[in-house]
């Protein structure tokens, strides 16, 4: 017998489809043919779902509850654009090894999971895998900041996942986007750190980001962003 999962409905399916939707790119999970995609979305709105997510997390930080798989393909939009965080990512994109490499202990988002869980296998709050801390920080919601920043691009563009680990240990982070402020790349990488400990909680992360959002055209130029920086051969498959 098949199980099914009812969810409340939200039109704009998940927020990686939306944003490259936005760019004329394919979203191969999500099509509603009385709803067409929104094109060029403003910098107001990017920094509205980053910090919308992240408050989302706060929350999840503070009920004993396993979340695991937190990136831009597992969150929805609803109804005014309304950030959902789910957990759908590992059920839809499991044979998808350019996503999900195979370790010990099953498949791991790469791109997305901390350096601890890569090098290690340490599981701890401070790594995006167990919402059981009040003071959590993720390295996952980093990398999330880069998909939604770069309007749905691919983190570590052009790179193997299975060499993503030996890079991070010798200190490699993703660069700083050029449309991007240098104070949102500090936010970024605050969530990069070696240190589970030192890296910022989801609810610091809400409150800078919601206090800068006034403040969203200066902080994301998109005057000055290129979208061909930012498409992977994967993006525009029919």
């Amino acid at each position: 017998e098949p199980l099914f999962v009812l969810i409340k409905y939200v039109p704009f399916g998940d927020l990686l489809g939306y944003l490259r939707k936005s760019r004329e790119l394919n979203d191969t999970y999500y099509k509603d043919p009385d709803i067409k995609p929104q094109t060029n979305l403003t910098s107001q709105q990017l920094m509205k779902f980053a910090w919308q997510i992240a408050d989302g997390m706060s929350y999840l930080s503070s009920i004993p509850v396993i979340y695991r798989d937190l990136a831009a393909r597992n969150v929805l939009v609803g109804e005014e654009e309304t950030c959902k965080v789910t957990d759908f990512g590992m059920a839809r994109d499991v044979q998808e090894d350019n996503i999900y490499e195979r370790k010990t202990r099953g498949r791991l988002p790469v791109k997305w999971t901390a350096i601890e869980v890569l090098l290690y296998g340490q599981y701890s709050a401070k790594s995006d895998i167990n919402f059981t801390s009040l003071n959590l920080s993720k390295w996952s919601y980093g990398v999330l900041l880069y998909e939604i920043f770069t309007i749905g691009g691919s983190p570590y563009p052009r790179m193997d996942g299975r060499k993503i680990a030996n890079l991070l240990q010798e200190g490699y982070r993703m660069p700083k986007p050029q449309h991007v402020d240098a104070k949102l790349y500090d936010i970024m990488t605050k969530c990069w750190k070696d240190d589970p400990n030192t890296r910022s909680s989801s609810k610091n992360l809400r409150k800078e980001l919601k206090e800068m959002e006034n403040q969203h055209k200066r902080l994301i130029n998109l005057k000055n962003y290129d979208d061909r920086l930012y498409v992977n051969v994967d993006d525009l498959a029919v």
